[in-house]
């Protein structure tokens, strides 16, 4: 992926929008958003291979991950509204800029279907359609092993709260991330409402004014978001169309078996499925 340009955010941070060129007037681009802990460039084969299909993308790392700067810590905390409102917001400008009278959709990895609904809540944004690929609600009911992932995600949160960020990139999951979001995160799997705190207001957005038509991914052998979990992410959506389908690698397709993550580096058909569905539903009438 190309360096595009940068975004400076409010709190003196930074992160570069990146993307794939590709298709012409009509044809769809889409904002990609990352999970959590997970640079953009990993991405890169997957954008490649919606190009191969006409399909632009365009992300950006989160705060705190990738090569923005500065990192999560105690004196650089943030939560789900700075990446909506800033970094989701600003890459979608740069698209409307970019792209001029081009669809837009979005695609949302786990953590980043979550903050794409966020922002489709909250912002007038013009964003068409929405693509939830491995992302689910952490609420700690919507997994087999429930009392076991209740006990792990508050277990994260003390931690956070004690060392003032979590240190994922050093404990093996979700990378370095700052004590709000994660304290918002937790909440969201121990009581199953995305709360997000924007200075005074402390509230879950309401998801059912959301009226895209949207495409829930569940991925093949994948723990960290299965059917259970996606359904109570989608569940929310009560004004959207939202069609559900189960991805695997198609029988005699060359790769790895997919699971939260493979998909993004041996996409394979999988990005043909994606660009398929996103230029239908993007489609005028």
């Amino acid at each position: 992926m190309e360096h595009v340009t940068d975004l400076d955010l409010s709190s003196g941070a930074r992160t570069s929008v990146v993307g794939v060129d590709a298709g012409g007037e009509g044809d769809p681009v889409v904002v990609l958003l990352p999970a959590l802990g997970v640079a953009v460039g990993y991405y890169g084969p997957f954008a490649a291979a919606l190009a191969r299909e006409g399909v632009a993308t365009l992300t950006a790392d989160f705060p705190g991950q990738g090569t923005s700067r500065p990192v999560a810590s105690r004196h650089h905390d943030f939560g789900y509204a700075v990446v909506s409102d800033e970094v989701v917001a600003g890459t979608v400008a740069v698209a409307r800029e970019r792209y001029a009278g081009r669809p837009l959709a979005f695609v949302g990895h786990s953590f980043g279907g979550q903050v794409a609904m966020v922002h489709l809540a909250t912002h007038s944004s013009g964003v068409a359609a929405l693509v939830l690929i491995g992302s689910g609600s952490p609420y700690w009911r919507g997994f087999p092993q429930r009392v076991k992932l209740l006990a792990q995600t508050q277990t994260l949160s003390a931690v956070t709260a004690l060392r003032g960020h979590w240190p994922g990139h050093r404990l093996g999951f979700g990378g370095r991330q700052p004590r709000r979001l994660i304290r918002e995160w937790a909440r969201f799997a121990r009581r199953g409402a995305l709360v997000v705190e924007r200075g005074d207001e402390v509230t879950e957005p309401d998801f059912a004014r959301i009226d895209v038509p949207v495409l829930a991914v569940t991925l093949d052998n994948d723990p960290l978001a299965p059917r259970g979990s996606v359904d109570n992410l989608t569940d929310k959506l009560a004004g959207a169309r939202v069609e559900h389908r189960f991805s695997t690698r198609p029988d005699g397709e060359e790769g790895p078996a997919f699971d939260h993550f493979v998909w993004a580096r041996h996409p394979g058909g999988f990005a043909r499925e994606v660009a398929g569905w996103v230029r239908s539903a993007v489609r005028p009438g």
